[in-house]
This record gives C-alpha cells, sequence and structure tokens, in this order.
C-alpha cells in the first residue's frame, strides 16, 4: 500500500506586501473579516523589528497558513523582558491533515516560536485558543497548558452604590505611569500596563471603542479598568487595580453597569484574583496556554505567576 505523497509548502517569514493574502486567508479560515490596516496595527507595532509571522504557501504559491506574534512589552521578576502574544495560527482546510511533523500547524507553530526564542533568554509568548485547537498544539509539543480561562459574571445590582466610584479617565492622564510604577511589584508575570501600553491597545485600536475608567482614593488614583459594551452585556476589558480594593471596584462596576443599561460585567481574572473576587466563576472555552517550543520560561511559572485579563486577547 503507497503512502500518500506529503504536501511541500514553502514556510518562510512575513515581507512587506504578504498582508493581502494573508487577509484573504484569514475571511477563508475564521469567516470574518479583517482590513490590513487591522493587520499592520496588531502585528507591526514593534516598529523596530517589523512583524512577526511565518506564512506557508503551497507549490502554486497561494498562502495556505499563517502564523502570527504580537510583540508586547513585558514584566517579568521585576525585569522587563520580551512577551509575544500569538495569534491568527490558521490554515485553509485544503491544507489541513498529516500527523506530527507533517502537519501544517505544527510546523508554523515551531517555526514561529523558534524565531521568536533567538531574540533573547527571556523570551515568554502566549496565546488563549480553544480547547480543539489546543489539544492539536498541545500534541504537537507547542502548548502546554497554563488554566481553562474562567470568568466572573456580576448580575448588575440596581441597589449597588459603592463608597470607591470609578470616573472616567483620560488615556493620557501622567499619572497612569506613576500607578504602574507601584503596581508592578505585585505582578511578577505580567503585560506591562502603562500608558503607552494603554494607547496602543485601546485608545488606538481600529477594531473597537473603549472606555477607561480611574478608581480612586481621598484623591489619588489607586487603579482603573477598561471597558466596552456588547449587547447588554459590561465587558471589563483590563484592569489594573490593588488587591486589597478589588471588591470595591467590582461593586463599583456593578453600578457602572446599571447606569450604561446593562444587565450584567464580565471579567476575566487568574486564579488568585478570582478568589479575592468572591464571585462565581465560569468556564470561557478557552485555554490559556504557554508557548513551550524552543522557549525558556516554564509552564509551572507561568501558572503560578501570570497576571492576565481579556485584554491579554486580540479579539476583545
Amino acid at each position: 500500500m503507497m503512502m500518500p505523497a506529503i504536501p511541500d509548502y514553502l514556510i518562510r517569514e512575513y515581507r512587506p506586501g504578504d498582508e493581502t493574502a494573508i487577509v484573504e486567508l484569514f475571511s477563508a479560515v475564521f469567516g470574518a473579516s479583517m482590513t490590513i490596516a487591522q493587520w499592520r496595527w496588531k502585528y507591526a507595532a514593534d516598529r523596530d523589528s517589523g512583524p512577526w509571522a511565518q506564512l506557508a504557501f503551497n507549490t502554486a504559491g497561494r498562502l495556505v497558513g499563517h502564523a502570527g506574534a504580537v510583540p508586547l512589552r513585558g514584566w517579568r521578576q521585576g525585569q522587563p523582558t520580551p512577551f509575544f502574544q500569538i495569534g491568527d495560527v490558521m490554515v485553509h482546510p485544503d491544507a489541513r491533515g498529516q500527523l506530527g511533523g507533517r502537519n501544517l500547524f505544527t510546523r508554523l507553530a515551531r517555526a514561529l516560536l523558534t524565531a521568536l526564542a533567538e531574540q533573547g533568554p527571556q523570551v515568554f509568548a502566549y496565546g488563549f485558543p480553544g480547547r480543539r485547537p489546543f489539544l492539536l498544539g498541545q500534541y504537537a509539543r507547542v502548548y502546554g497548558e497554563i488554566e481553562p480561562a474562567l470568568a466572573l459574571r456580576r448580575p448588575a445590582h440596581r441597589w449597588a452604590w459603592p463608597w470607591l466610584p470609578l470616573r472616567p479617565l483620560a488615556w493620557d492622564d501622567a499619572r497612569l505611569d506613576r500607578l504602574w510604577q507601584r503596581r508592578a511589584p505585585d505582578h511578577p508575570l505580567t503585560l506591562i500596563r502603562d500608558r503607552d501600553y494603554l494607547h496602543w491597545r485601546y485608545a488606538g485600536n481600529p477594531f473597537h471603542i473603549y472606555r477607561l475608567l480611574g478608581l480612586s482614593l481621598a484623591g489619588r488614583l489607586i487603579g482603573w479598568v477598561v471597558t466596552r459594551r456588547e449587547e447588554a452585556r459590561l465587558l471589563v476589558i483590563d484592569a489594573l487595580l490593588p488587591r486589597r480594593w478589588l471588591r470595591p471596584a467590582l461593586a463599583a462596576l456593578d453600578r457602572i453597569a446599571v447606569l450604561e443599561g446593562a444587565s450584567e460585567s464580565i471579567i476575566w481574572l487568574p486564579p488568585d484574583w478570582r478568589a479575592v473576587a468572591g464571585s462565581a466563576a465560569q468556564p470561557t472555552g478557552v485555554i490559556v496556554a504557554n508557548m513551550v517550543w524552543a522557549l525558556p520560561i516554564a509552564t509551572a511559572e507561568a501558572r503560578a505567576n501570570l497576571y492576565y485579563t481579556m485584554g491579554d486577547l486580540d479579539i476583545f
């Protein structure tokens, strides 16, 4: 019995001009649209090194696979460290199949992570696949499971009247950088959530419109949240808060949900923060995944230390 031939693909790094084929592949795989400007905003944030992406082409020169990495500024144990959020790992239906190292998903992901590993000894890369793609990545020895992401869903309470209210905050408020400097020691592994990050990720986001709200105590800014309305829900996309004031902040969000006509608020937080919140958590269907191929940070360390929110994903 003859074995089927192994498809021959050319896998290479992104080159200027590939964007047209990338967004066409995105539409074919995900059934949604992404503009060239949106792709560039997401992947070309690091102007010094350019977009991080590996592309696969078939023998006819058609793009059939893509794996991207969003370059971010991270924080690990008190020191800046390169972060990459892995996204848009996609293979055209015509190019799926094969097992092990022959699988195009596996080949793309490994090529991308190998390239990222060359950026230094402290690189951290992570992603948020659904259960099925996670299992594929785990089988390929690309993904390690940090945890299934859980969401705190809080019904809007009309009687909520918090003693620490949330108020609108400008994206360029100088206090945002000082707040990050104070809160950074509380986070052994996380994104650098300073003013530059907020400007790029939210103020200049070409997909959604967000609102920045500040939490103050005795006239001093002690935290912030980023929110967005989605139908009847208030999504708490991101948050930088003192752990001791988490419950008052959530009570303030209950009030915001009422004022905006939302029926509930939803926030994603890691396990130690969920325990402080005291709210019931529900599965999201998303797995928080550490990228383990060729990269140095162990999944156990990420599981113990990573602080993440919805804002760490590229879809909210």
